[in-house]
């Protein structure tokens, strides 16, 4: 039996094994991040607290309560889930054997079409989250990174995949091609003009899913 191979979280290693080319300027992810949207009163309401929060407490919270009191809440203002079509998942373990190289990754968030018994089925999001900085073991770019081509395995759709990965307060957001990896300016939660275009940007994942 032909011994698979197994690879860290680097993005180097991932780029060279899997012919990854990136690139910034990517018309699919330029129209994510140009959505536009509004929220309602009680949304706004929400959105408000979250904003001040970030400003006033989030250098200082670790990851579960980076998870409990914003990302969580900020699903929930960007209203994503519907019913028996798509669903926000959290601290999913995911692994394939792709081009004869195993991958394994734990998403702190994904995005997929819930099966029976709340499990997820063809994710098409996932987002890296809850990291205080770069240059840790598992970088959570690189986490996304392998997280999504888990999926372009699995789903064998040849759609494109959609991710994002925070550092602190700043999300990236990402889209795979193929091989075909773009990256977006960086977004500050700190700043509400960004954190309203995050929840816009989350939102519009419901008229990307075509399972």
């Amino acid at each position: 039996m032909e011994k698979k191979t197994k690879i860290q979280y680097d993005l180097s290693q991932l780029a060279n094994h899997f012919g990854i080319k990136r690139q910034q300027n990517c018309e699919i992810l330029e129209q994510w991040t140009k959505v536009q949207g509004s929220l309602t009163t009680l949304q706004a309401t929400l959105f408000e607290t979250l904003c001040q929060e970030m400003k006033d407490e989030g250098d200082y919270w670790n990851e579960e309560e980076l998870k409990i009191q914003f990302i969580g809440l900020l699903f929930r203002i960007a209203d994503l889930n519907v019913k028996d079509k798509i669903k926000v998942f959290y601290e999913r373990p995911l692994s394939a054997t792709v081009q004869k190289i195993t991958l394994n990754v734990v998403a702190d968030c994904l995005v997929a079409k819930p099966m029976e018994f709340n499990t997820p089925q063809n994710p098409y999001f996932f987002l890296q989250e809850f990291k205080k900085g770069k240059g840790e073991k598992k970088d959570p770019e690189a986490q996304m990174l392998s997280a999504m081509l888990i999926a372009q395995e699995k789903n064998k759709d040849k759609k494109a995949v959609y991710g994002g990965f925070l550092v602190g307060s700043i999300w990236v957001f990402a889209t795979l091609c193929g091989t075909l990896y773009c990256t977006s300016r960086k977004y500050d939660a700190a700043n509400r003009q960004d954190l309203e275009q995050i929840v816009y940007m989350l939102r519009h994942l419901k008229n990307l899913n075509t399972i």
